[in-house]
């Protein structure tokens, strides 16, 4: 039976409690992403599949796994065993990988692991525009789509993540024909946000983005879903509400779904959040973690800031 991508999200988080767990199993990366703002990235910090088993046997009650960097695949058989022992106990699995290091036979040992979902970023239609943003060789650009495809023929959930900004804003149409024309039936459009411990702002304007994202939903296939992350606290705003197919995720960042690095750190999360809240390695207990909930931890849940709110409403909604 499939299971709905971002099932964790797709309720308001009313109480505090572990469900999902995002591992950094490398900081390392082939790649250089202006906008990736993974935590230490290529600090050398790793963990091995047997000490992520280990941490998992722990935490009886999480739901979900996801398996990040870096570039996760470069841990590849690390990831492969992590996958089998959370299928083995019914916890989702999700890898977020730049797909470049996948291949058929890799990929035909994920989907037997029983991995749920493989998540790739896909923001470009061309080999060339691919090329001259990430600086990488234009052949890698159809490797990656030869994965993508192949994945989709499998039983696990792909997931294409579009990032919304500058440099994708008027290019939605044609990215969500490639992303569907490639057997893709979920497609997920992260809004651009703010991140200041990076300094990358490539942020879409306001009536660019309303744009893009009602073009999307006016052009969505009946069997395609969309998930709009981080738009639910201003959608109303912009106009928008949810309906079968369409989807405006919670944020369940330090509320449900923590982050840990390779060297121990726990984050409330690498992207918007990257706030140490304690250490796996110095005493911190991710299993009671709410029960004696950090301070910085608390400030943030009495306060739960929204980077993208900020960047798109800076003079605050009720002013909109």
């Amino acid at each position: 039976m499939s299971i709905r991508y971002k099932s964790l999200e797709l309720d308001k988080p009313l109480t505090y409690e572990l469900e999902g767990l995002e591992i950094g199993v490398t900081s390392n990366c082939n790649f250089r992403c202006d906008y990736c703002c993974a935590y230490n990235r290529n600090d050398g910090e790793n963990i091995d599949g047997k000490e992520v088993i280990r941490i998992l046997e722990e935490l009886p009650g999480l739901k979900r796994v996801r398996l990040s960097g870096g570039e996760v695949t470069l841990k590849f058989k690390d990831c492969v065993e992590i996958v089998a022992y959370c299928a083995s106990r019914g916890i989702q699995t999700q890898l977020n990988s730049n797909g470049s290091l996948l291949n058929k036979e890799r990929i035909d040992q994920l989907v037997e692991a029983g991995l749920t979902t493989i998540h790739i970023s896909f923001n470009f239609t061309n080999a060339e525009d691919f090329s001259r943003y990430y600086n990488i060789h234009p052949t890698v650009y159809t490797k990656i789509r030869e994965n993508i495809a192949y994945f989709a023929t499998t039983g696990v959930n792909v997931v294409l993540e579009t990032l919304l900004f500058n440099e994708t804003q008027d290019n939605m149409k044609e990215i969500s024909e490639h992303v569907y024309g490639m057997g893709v039936r979920t497609h997920e459009i992260q809004n651009s946000i703010i991140m200041g411990h990076t300094g990358w702002k490539a942020i879409a304007a306001r009536e660019q983005l309303k744009k893009a994202v009602q073009d999307l939903i006016d052009r969505r296939p009946d069997d395609m879903v969309l998930y709009f992350t981080c738009m639910d606290r201003f959608m109303e705003a912009l106009g928008f509400q949810e309906q079968e197919g369409v989807y405006f995720p919670h944020c369940i960042e330090g509320k449900k779904q923590l982050h840990l690095h390779g060297n121990g750190d726990i984050l409330i999360s690498e992207l918007c959040h990257p706030l140490i809240i304690g250490n796996i390695y110095n005493g911190t207990s991710l299993k009671d973690l709410y029960a004696n909930m950090p301070k910085p931890l608390a400030r943030f849940l009495e306060r739960q800031p929204c980077p993208a709110l900020d960047a798109l409403f800076p003079e605050g909604l009720t002013n909109a």
